[in-house]
């Protein structure tokens, strides 16, 4: 039994919802804003109501959404040959998401498809009882929570402003209520402890995982929204606590504007020529959506603009990379 169920979420809240104790140096202007669309209502020890913008789409339950959700992900599983794999992964999925209190969705479908790809590639870790993973940015966590759903000895670490960690905390323990869920802090040390779930590590609080070492790390669609000194510092971070045979997917706009005027561009992360990359492409299932709403780019047809066909603002690429790590 988890004898710490709701403390991490609560924690979370106090220091960041009613201290507002996030240093403004890990900070970007994308997130300056859309932090401040975050609502959390905390009563008693329990969530009563929760809703942030610019991470997912996972709290919108209306039926058009959902049916619009469902047409996008048709359309990729009818053009992608590994669809049987896909459909094996979402029978966990589609579950994993009601159990948490969501419906699947396309961004659900997404993180099915870059998993997928992920596990093709880690035959060696299938073969291990412990699997560490690192997810940098990880939205509502569900992406975190369906690693955990295969591979159930493995440690997941979720990295993230605490404002935004709230969210994945929440969702991760209402997905395993009798895991291991700890909050990094200064306080905590650097001991690694083998009976951990879930650790949550605010962005300030990253050198506290000094002495753990992790097998695979994600990042999907985060890094474009960070400043380019808070994309060198994971770099770093990860070169250094990566054995040799490690796997870093990273899944990003190719370049970005923000709105402090900071941009964001994939190849010019600090990556190093001896990184070797299995994938290194634009994401194929990262392309467009169908959607009531209409955003700046979508399909056309004779000049025409078609109705519910929505592209994103910008191609995301994504690689799969054995780093070249840094002894530490």
């Amino acid at each position: 039994m988890n004898n710490n169920k709701n403390l991490v979420v609560e924690e979370l809240y106090n220091k960041y919802y009613l201290e507002n104790g996030t240093p403004e140096n890990v900070i970007s202007s994308h997130w300056k804003f859309y932090q401040e669309k975050t609502k959390v209502e905390f009563n008693g020890g329990e969530i009563e109501s929760l809703s942030g913008l610019g991470f997912g789409d996972l709290q919108n339950k209306s039926f058009p959404s959902q049916t619009f959700s469902w047409l996008t992900i048709a359309s990729y599983l009818y053009q992608f040959p590994n669809r049987k794999e896909l459909l094996r992964l979402m029978k966990l999925a589609v579950p994993l998401a009601r159990k948490i209190g969501f419906p699947f969705s396309y961004d659900c479908f997404r993180q099915v498809c870059s998993l997928n790809l992920i596990m093709n590639k880690m035959k060696n870790e299938r073969e291990r009882e412990r699997v560490n993973v690192i997810i940098i940015g990880d939205g509502y966590g569900f992406l975190s929570a369906l690693i955990k759903e295969i591979f159930q000895n493995s440690l997941i670490c979720l990295v993230d402003l605490g404002k935004i960690l709230l969210f994945q905390a929440y969702c991760c323990e209402k997905a395993y209520p009798h895991s291991s869920h700890r909050l990094v802090s200064e306080s905590l040390g650097t001991t690694n402890q083998p009976g951990s779930d879930f650790l949550y590590c605010p962005a300030e609080f990253l050198e506290e995982l000094d002495k753990y070492s992790f097998d695979v790390a994600i990042n999907i669609a985060s890094m474009q929204e960070m400043n380019q000194s808070s994309i060198n510092t994971y770099f770093d971070f990860l070169r250094r606590h990566m054995p040799p045979e490690n796997l870093f997917y990273c899944c990003n706009r190719k370049e970005k504007d923000m709105s402090g005027g900071e941009v964001s561009k994939f190849f010019e992360y600090p990556w190093r020529s001896k990184d070797i990359h299995l994938i290194d492409e634009f994401c194929p299932w990262h392309n467009y959506f169908f959607s009531l709403g209409k955003t700046k780019n979508g399909l056309r047809f004779l000049g025409m603009r078609i109705p519910f066909v929505n592209y994103f603002d910008g191609p995301h690429i994504h690689r799969l990379t054995i780093f070249q790590t840094i002894p530490h």
